[in-house]
Parts: C-alpha cells; structure tokens; sequence
C-alpha cells in the first residue's frame, strides 16, 4: 500500500506567495500588464506548488516526489537511498516548501546525488523508509 506524506510549510514560503500577491495587484492596478502577467504565472506556479507538493513511498519500492504539474515528477529507487541527513537550507530550486529538510543521498544513473525533502511526520517518514531499506544512514 502506498503511504503519502505532504510537505511542510515554512513561513518564507508564505511570504513568497504574499509578495508575489501584492506586486500582481500593483503591477494590475498601474496597468503593467506585462508585468502583471509574469506575476500571475509566478502565482500559480507558487500555488500549485503548494498544493501539489508531496512524497509517496510506493508499495513497489520507490519514492515518488511530485511537485506539481509543471515540474516532472523524480522517482527515487528506496535501494538506492544511501543515506538521509536532517540540516537546513533555504534553497529554492528544491522539492521543499521549508528550511528544515531531509536531505536524501542516493545513486543514479551516472553518479551520486541528492535531493531536499520537508515531509510531514519526518520520524515516520524515516522509520518506513528504514522499513523499506535497512542499509540507509541516518545522519
């Protein structure tokens, strides 16, 4: 069965949708549309990335991270994972709507890499990953 965590969401993330309200409602109400158009596109991405973050463990044993309809969906091997680290960062370019994150270590194609994650309930998160792959490192 499949197990479904949403992501955390931290304060600069609402912040950023505020912003980015308030410079579409400028930008509208001077008549910028151009302007007001590039904040209306920055607006639904912000907002389905809001909604549609999430991170599903597959009964299949794999872990899922979706983003949203505009970003392609990463599919992680659970066998793969080497190792899973607590730490913070404030990268925006990451699967993760909060500065306190899950960094995940795994093996790819042609090389290691990682990826941020803020689940919701991070000890259960762990634990069923752990379940799934007992050779993960918890640092």
């Amino acid at each position: 069965m499949n197990r479904t965590f949403k992501t955390v969401v931290g304060w600069w993330y609402w912040i950023l949708i505020i912003m980015t309200s308030v410079l579409l409602f400028y930008f509208f109400w001077m008549h910028y549309l151009v302007l007001a158009a590039v904040m209306a596109l920055f607006a639904i991405y912000e907002i389905e990335m809001l909604i549609h973050t999430q991170y599903v463990l597959t009964s299949d044993g794999r872990l899922i991270i979706e983003t949203g309809r505009f970003v392609k969906n990463l599919s992680i091997e659970i066998s793969h994972i080497e190792s899973i680290t607590k730490i913070r960062s404030m990268s925006l370019w990451q699967p993760s709507l909060s500065p306190d994150r899950l960094e995940i270590k795994f093996s790819g194609k042609s090389s290691n890499l990682t990826v941020h994650i803020s689940p919701q309930n991070e000890e259960a998160f762990i634990d069923r990953l752990k379940k799934m792959n007992s050779d993960i490192n918890i640092i």
